[in-house]
């Protein structure tokens, strides 16, 4: 008998999703544009496409963003064996670049392709010129400088589609490289009017316009809608530009207390020499480290966490599998006492911007690196 595929750290760690949480963001982002793509690369920020795909299926979304093929081909298997009647229905495009071998694989399985240079196309069309359709999206460059074609090659691209017989654009679309200025928001607003004009004005056809991601969107609500908005970190309960969106927390990742330890003032606490005390401490243990996603940066920059919803900093250095936490003032503490990295326990929350500013990094660099062995509950 196959034994039961278990997670690494199923009994000591979790990560709880709050589906409820993700349905009320899609109905604060759908207030703002109706129409949304909804963004799953990276494994859906980490949380699995496999926990996320059907709450979003099952909320009416049908439009999906994908880093990877692979990712792209997930959502198709998944959409095929858990919900046949929308076979057809679901439409999935992959904003990176598909390697020439996976090309046909997409074609063959109706995923939708971005085009952002000249050498890419010229080879996507080599390997699909027997392909019967080819779907695209055509990514421009207004100013993030990363992909996409910039906006004195229109021309020039327009004319390499024109004599492309089996092609079908999707979409044109662009992304915005600092909503918080602007200034230079405006400026590559109107770049991106200008590209979609000389399409129009050559009469090419094309799907759709998106331009707006979670922060646009929250930024300048529906100024700049057009036909859909890209959105990810918004639906995972993530603050775009850290203002304040009113969003709903998605996750919760907690451990428990498994050791319990009176120090005396003078002692250490883990690696070096950081951790000296400064008075009398008990300190509690939990199996989190940095192997687990809890970046080393947190440690030293009063970051703490909740036990018995009480805030329990961090002491000392982060371990590979271990923090050592300060329990001194916090009642009724033992060893199987929940601890909470982030989320809510009784009145305090631990959010993943409040995280994000002790690492010094951003919110999303937080949610990807909590490792995969950790289990993904629905709740």
């Amino acid at each position: 008998m196959q034994q039961k595929k278990e997670k690494w750290y199923e009994m000591l760690i979790k990560l709880e999703i709050d589906t409820e949480n993700i349905k009320r963001n899609l109905e604060k982002i759908k207030e703002i544009n109706q129409n949304v793509i909804c963004v799953l690369k990276d494994d859906a920020y980490g949380l699995g496409i496999e926990s996320i795909l059907p709450v979003l299926i099952n909320e009416g979304c049908s439009y999906f963003a994908t880093a990877y093929i692979g990712e792209a081909l997930k959502i198709k298997n998944i959409v095929k064996r858990d919900f046949p009647d929308k076979v057809g229905k679901i439409s999935v495009m992959v904003l990176n670049y598909i390697e020439e071998n996976e090309l046909k694989k997409a074609v063959k399985n109706g995923i939708e392709i971005t085009i952002f240079n000249f050498e890419q196309l010229e080879k996507y069309v080599r390997v699909l010129k027997n392909e019967e359709r080819i779907k695209v999206h055509i990514k421009f460059n207004t100013g993030m400088n990363r992909l996409g074609f910039d906006e004195k090659e229109t021309e020039k691209l327009i004319e390499k589609i024109k004599v492309i017989p089996n092609i079908d654009i999707m979409s044109i679309y662009s992304h915005i490289s600092d909503v918080g200025n602007e200034k230079e928001t405006e400026k590559q607003i109107a770049r991106y009017e200008r590209i979609v004009s000389i399409f129009d004005k050559n009469e090419v056809k094309y799907g759709v316009k998106h331009i707006q991601a979670s922060p646009l969107l929250f930024k300048y609500k529906g100024k700049y809608n057009y036909d859909f908005a890209r959105v990810g970190m918004a639906i995972y309960g993530m603050e775009p530009l850290s203002e304040k969106t009113e969003l709903y927390p998605v996750v919760k990742l907690s451990s428990k207390i498994i050791n319990i330890r009176k120090l005396s003032k003078g002692e250490k606490v883990s690696y070096g020499s950081h951790g000296i005390l400064k008075e009398n401490k008990t300190v509690g243990v939990i199996p989190v480290g940095y192997a687990h996603g809890l970046q080393k940066q947190t440690e030293n920059s009063g970051a703490y966490v909740l036990v018995n919803g009480k805030k329990a900093k961090i002491l000392g250095e982060v371990c590979m599998d271990m923090i050592i936490v300060d329990v001194t003032e916090i009642p009724e503490v033992k060893i199987g006492s929940e601890a909470v990295i982030t989320g809510k326990q009784g009145n305090e929350e631990i959010t993943l911007l409040q995280m994000a500013e002790w690492a010094g990094t951003i919110q999303d660099d937080i949610l990807t690196k909590w490792n995969k062995g950790i289990k993904r509950i629905l709740v």
